[in-house]
C-alpha cells in the first residue's frame, strides 16, 4: 500500500500498523515537523511561527478530531480503548503489542524513511542549502 494512504488496509480491522503507535498519525507527523522547525529556529519569532504555533494547533486539532469522531460515532469504544493520540503511549502502557507492531511493519516504507533520514543528516556538501 501507499505510505501516505493510512486506510490502505481497511480489511485488517480498526487497529493495525501505524494506528498502534498513534490514533492520529497524520497530525502527529505534522506535529513532529513543527517540532523540527522549532529546533532549527534561531530567533524567538521563528520558534513561535514555525514551532510552537503549529504544534499547539496540531494538538488542539487532534483533541477536536477525537471529540468530533466520538460524537459522530466514527471513533469506536474499542479503538479508543486500544489506542492513544499520544505517540507510543498505548505501546508503553501495554494496550498494544510491540511484537504485533513489528510484524505489521512494512519494511519498504521503514527502509525508505531511514534512508531519507540518513541522507538528510549525512548529506554531502553539494546538497546543503547553507554552506
Amino acid at each position: 500500500g501507499c505510505p501516505f494512504d493510512f486506510n490502505a488496509y481497511k480489511e485488517r480491522g480498526e487497529v493495525f500498523g501505524i494506528t498502534r503507535v498513534s490514533r492520529r498519525p497524520e497530525i502527529v507527523g505534522l506535529g513532529f515537523v513543527s517540532l523540527g522547525g522549532a529546533l532549527l529556529a534561531t530567533t524567538a519569532t521563528q520558534v513561535a511561527f514555525f514551532g510552537v504555533g503549529p504544534l499547539v494547533c496540531f494538538v488542539l486539532l487532534a483533541a477536536h478530531s477525537d471529540r468530533t469522531m466520538r460524537h459522530s460515532g466514527d471513533l469506536s469504544q474499542t479503538k479508543e480503548a486500544e489506542t492513544s493520540v499520544t505517540p507510543f503511549l498505548a505501546l508503553l502502557d501495554g494496550r498494544q503489542s510491540w511484537k504485533v507492531l513489528f510484524e505489521e511493519l512494512e519494511l519498504t516504507n521503514a527502509g525508505t524513511a531511514v534512508a531519507l533520514a540518513l541522507l538528510a543528516v549525512l548529506r554531502p556538501p553539494w546538497m546543503r542549502w547553507v554552506k
